[in-house]
């Protein structure tokens, strides 16, 4: 229960400070007044479903904090046309214009706090509302009043579909396939950034995003740090920045884009390097909080009760908007301070019963992980809908996302890259002006079968400058007449021949990436060896993606042996990315028994976060002929790692990767130049080699006719159309012209 202020005056006029603008906003908070509901008026008598009824309730009544229901409670008994009853909360707001000052948003209050019920019917027919309020006084209970709701266009709310619980639908059946990206916060510009920015991704076909509501520097948190009798501090929420979530809602509705609220970040309880934000939040016993420790979040009487209270009126102001596609517990929790697996999924385990309990229109829950493995006992909670995941610098990310879907699909929910980009520490614009980092991720994660695109997280310093928002359509028109739920997908098989090949073959680099990544006794983290012939890998794949030292880690210490037999030298090139944080690692190379690299990475500083300054390309020749290397960590903790061998190997085939998947009715294929990875096309500026003319060879499909859809990535139509027969043998060969960088196909019965 918070804290109380000592009130000697019949109103306290708190002064509330928005985010964006320094406006002055004055709100009456307090109150000490008898019990007494004074009038009900309803927004309108006719509701189309799925769309808002409000109801304005003049209330009387003793309170501190409207925000607390302990306090004050307002509540509006729904009868349904079925004679069910519905209880749904009401909610304290206030009511705003907006104005651009000097490029900056001000709000400025239209009125005082009011109290208001927000309903989204979903049956038609005549719908009764009786409101109750309860404050430390009594009980009050209005007059009934009715609404009729109405048929509309309205698809409904987001659900798991339950024809294929790997995607979504709406309540209409249709499928929803989220396209976009996060747009976490604004600029100065506050909502009017988002004027911008949705209107944009919406001319684009994008149908998703994503708002922060955290920490307390972001555009639309509601826990702001200051004195709690100034309207400030936890248990109190920020109206004007409530006011601005409810109008992207508004905005994102009109463009049909859905939005996920993510309520928490790792930020709040974090207190050293990476964006800690503990001494600021108003969490923290200093600025007026109940918590001496970020670790005390999860175990708090009073703190869980705060946090109950918070969900209760998000469910209230926001829960009625159809676009709200979920909530979002916590972004990327496992990179908080004091990080305790079994708390924190305790503690998943708790809010989301509870979150499940007192939304009336059960949107989907979720939370998020930094690491791209995730949390495997909270992501399988069943409190938790759906998984996400969160990537970003691998040598090839694409490669990841399909390697992180094979092992996430096997939980038996939807799951997408809720934030995927080439790099962690910025969007490297200037290295990347078509934005392959947006549009590789993306047409990847259709073609392998995740629940939605992958989400690029540079909405505003990369795709808003760069004016990428042209990516998406291609997407949009190439999937839309496409019903995942329905088609059974499975991954395709699939490989791609020369066409006709009258070259030599050419030699190529043989890139073994970081496959899965475990702190845990598994396969991978033990010693493995990998042969390689002319013709690439033959035996010994996947290798882990992070390599174990000898101290913290001692029984998931997994050296990797390469066994080379190659008639023409090679470079083995080792990409290591970041160093553990709780010890640092080492490198070490022997070539044939001979150690002939020694690197040593300490950590210097103790901040236990993960250190980056080591990242880079580590060389070793190696002769013709056979060699053994063994790569190694001899240091105390972990290293992130991948490996290149530099023109090792002969294809026979073209350099192509080939993704896909077949269904009911439908085939998708995305095929992308194997040098045409983020890493290096941006980063080392390297070309792609234009591939010859292939045939695409796909087995296991179904007999009968099927349309052959050929797409440039870039255009918003297929290039090339043509049909083809499927015999018994269930065979399809489909002739793919030169590629420079992709093509997707579609084979539409």
């Amino acid at each position: 229960m918070a804290l109380k202020p000592t009130i000697s005056a019949l109103f306290l006029i708190a002064c509330t400070t928005a985010l964006i603008g320094g406006e002055n906003v004055t709100t009456v908070f307090s109150k000490k007044e008898k019990l007494a509901i004074t009038s009900v008026k309803l927004s309108d008598v006719k509701i189309p479903l799925y769309k808002r009824v409000e109801i304005t309730v003049d209330l009387n009544a003793t309170y501190d904090n409207p925000f607390n229901p302990e306090e004050i409670s307002v509540d509006a008994e729904i009868t349904l046309p079925n004679n069910q009853t519905l209880t749904i909360p009401g909610f304290y707001s206030q009511k705003f214009t907006r104005r651009l000052d000097n490029g900056k948003e001000v709000l400025s209050p239209e009125s005082n706090g009011e109290w208001l019920v927000r309903f989204s019917p979903s049956t038609v027919g005549s719908h009764k509302i009786v409101v109750k309020a309860k404050d430390r006084t009594g009980i009050a209970k209005s007059n009934p009043i009715n609404f009729a709701a109405v048929k509309s266009d309205s698809r409904g709310f987001i659900r798991i579909s339950k024809r294929d619980h790997r995607y979504f639908e709406f309540d209409d059946g249709t499928v929803f396939y989220p396209i976009g990206a996060n747009v976490c916060w604004a600029g100065g510009k506050g909502t009017f950034d988002y004027d911008e920015w949705l209107k944009n991704f919406g001319e684009n076909g994008c149908n998703y995003g994503r708002l922060w509501l955290a920490p307390h520097w972001t555009t639309f948190a509601l826990d702001r740090p200051g004195k709690y009798e100034d309207g400030y501090g936890i248990g109190m929420f920020n109206l004007p920045n409530a006011f601005r979530i409810e109008y992207v809602l508004n905005a994102a509705e009109k463009y049909g884009i859905n939005l996920k609220l993510c309520i928490e970040s790792f930020n709040v309880l974090r207190r050293k390097d990476g964006y800690p934000e503990w001494e600021r939040t108003p969490h923290n016993i200093a600025n007026g909080g109940i918590l001496k420790e970020p670790s005390e979040f999860w175990t708090n009487p009073q703190m869980e009760k705060i946090f109950k209270n918070k969900l209760r009126y998000l469910v209230a102001r926001f829960g009625a908007y159809a676009n709200l596609m979920s909530w979002e517990f916590w972004n990327e929790v496992d990179i908080i301070s004091d990080y305790t697996p079994k708390l924190v999924k305790d503690w998943h385990q708790k809010m989301g019963s509870y979150l499940h309990s007192i939304d009336p229109y059960k949107h989907l829950v979720t939370t998020s992980f930094a690491n791209t493995r995730g949390e495997p006992t909270i992501d399988l909670l069943e409190e938790l809908d759906y998984i996400q995941s969160h990537h970003y610098g691998s040598p090839d990310i694409v490669l990841t996302i399909d390697k992180t879907h094979r092992i996430k699909s096997a939980y038996k929910k939807p799951h997408y890259f809720g934030e995927i980009g080439a790099d962690a520490g910025g969007p490297r614009a200037k290295d990347d002006p078509t934005g392959i980092q947006v549009h590789d991720p993306m047409w990847v994660s259709i073609a392998i079968g995740c629940s939605g695109a992958a989400q690029s997280w540079w909405w505003d310093n990369l795709i808003y400058p760069k004016n990428l928002y042209y990516l998406y359509k291609p997407a949009v028109e190439f999937i839309k007449d496409i019903d995942f739920p329905s088609e059974n997908f499975k991954t395709a098989k699939a490989e791609i021949h020369w066409k006709k090949r009258t070259l030599p073959a050419e030699r190529y680099d043989l890139v073994i990436e970081g496959g899965p990544v475990s702190w845990g006794e598994t396969e991978f983290n033990k010693p493995r060896v990998v042969k390689i012939d002319r013709t690439g890998v033959k035996e010994g794949l996947p290798v882990s993606g992070i390599l174990h030292g000898t101290v913290n880690h001692p029984t998931e210490h997994n050296p990797v042996t390469f066994e080379l037999s190659l008639p023409w030298e090679t470079t083995l090139i080792i990409e290591v990315g970041g160093v553990s944080g709780y010890g640092g690692a080492g490198l070490e190379v022997l070539l044939n028994g001979k150690k002939v690299l020694e690197k040593d990475f300490p950590d210097t500083d103790n901040s236990n976060d993960t250190i980056t300054k080591y990242s880079g390309e580590y060389r070793v020749d190696i002769p013709a002929g056979k060699n053994k290397i063994i790569v190694n960590n001899p240091g105390k903790d972990w290293l992130m790692i991948s490996y290149r061998f530099k023109n090792a190997v002969e294809k026979d085939r073209p350099p192509l990767f080939v993704w896909g998947v077949s269904g009911e009715k439908t085939a998708i294929f995305w095929i992308r130049n194997e040098f045409g990875s983020w890493e290096n096309l941006c980063a080392r500026k390297q070309q792609e080699p234009k591939v010859e003319p292939t045939v695409l060879i796909i087995n296991g499909l179904k007999p009968g006719d099927l349309k052959v859809e050929l797409w440039d990535t870039y255009g918003k139509n297929p290039v090339k159309s043509s049909n083809i027969n499927i015999e018994k043998n269930g065979e399809a060969r489909i002739e793919l012209p030169e590629i420079q960088h992709d093509l997707a196909v579609k084979l539409k019965r």
